[in-house]
């Protein structure tokens, strides 16, 4: 049994990682359809020379999970860096700016690998390529860590039961059967989840699951709502340092706490007095997926 020492240093331990957030990295002037989901690829090499500047070490869930396990210690500054839907540049612009650093990343993978496209982007007027299976391997045996993205990419929040876990459970065994290896992290399709789907990725086997802006702002206060920081496009190292900080986190949180709660108030407000009020348009969690 753990002492209460030990036991006070682990959960030292557990707050202290941050997770990033990434979906497409470019090289091409940003269009305002898709702003919220790209960061250029100069500005990102620049992030993460930064990172590497500051002192910080990049690891995996699979790296955490040892660290759980007692067979891994945790680095003084450690963060783990995250890619959503996993498109063709992960592979050939992301990659090799982390080789540099020697930095390892968690990228997510829709489970059907015959989508070689995002659809789930149409609605931001086109669509882009997706790492084929040739690429996926690589990058696993370059250190990266791959993870579930549930099968297609649906919001599993509007799938009855018998769906949700098909997308759960298959996506996690087929992705085993390509990389001939456990795949113990999952993200949640435009970071929707509640309850129900939570207790499903844990019965589908997975031992991670990110959110996007939901969750506690600490690490490791519930490894099934893992918050994360979805990293602006921005170069400038105080800004992109402040994103770095637990109170940026906290921030995030609280307005997340407060937005919800009001959203909450004004639906249960029901009155036709109130008619005006309620049938105001309020943020969608899916039109506020990344924030």
């Amino acid at each position: 049994m753990s002492s209460p020492q030990n036991h006070t240093k682990h959960n030292r331990d557990l707050h202290k990682v941050i997770v990033l957030l990434y979906h497409r990295i470019i090289d091409e002037a940003i269009n305002d359809d898709w702003a919220n989901i790209a960061v250029l690829d100069t500005v990102f090499h620049r992030q993460i020379e930064l990172l590497d500047h500051w002192g910080y070490t990049a690891i995996t869930f699979e790296d955490y999970n040892l660290y759980l396990e007692g067979k891994l210690d945790l680095p003084k500054k450690p963060i783990i860096i995250t890619f959503d839907d996993a498109y063709e540049e992960i592979h050939s612009v992301v990659r090799p700016i982390l080789q540099k650093y020697g930095m390892p990343a968690v990228v997510f993978v829709v489970g059907d690998l015959s989508i070689r496209e995002s659809v789930w982007d149409k609605e931001l007027g086109t669509v882009f390529k997706l790492l084929n299976d040739k690429q996926i391997i690589e990058l696993k045996q370059d250190g990266f860590e791959i993870g579930s993205h549930s099968m297609t990419h649906p919001d599993l929040t509007k799938l009855s039961r018998e769906e949700a876990w098909r997308e759960l459970l298959r996506s996690r065994m087929l992705l085993e059967i390509l990389l001939n290896a456990p795949v113990r992290s999952f993200a949640y399709p435009y970071g929707l989840l509640n309850d129900s789907i939570k207790k499903m990725a844990s019965e589908a086997g997975y031992l991670f699951a990110c959110a996007a802006y939901t969750g506690p702002p600490g690490f490791g206060s519930d490894l099934y709502e893992i918050r994360r920081i979805k990293v602006i496009n921005t170069d400038n190292p105080l800004l992109f340092r402040l994103q770095l900080h637990p109170w940026y986190s906290f921030l995030r949180w609280l307005y997340w706490k407060l937005k919800r709660l009001t959203s909450r108030n004004v639906k249960s407000s029901g009155s036709s007095t109130n008619s005006k009020i309620i049938n105001m348009p309020v943020q969608s969690e899916r039109q506020d997926r990344f924030h």
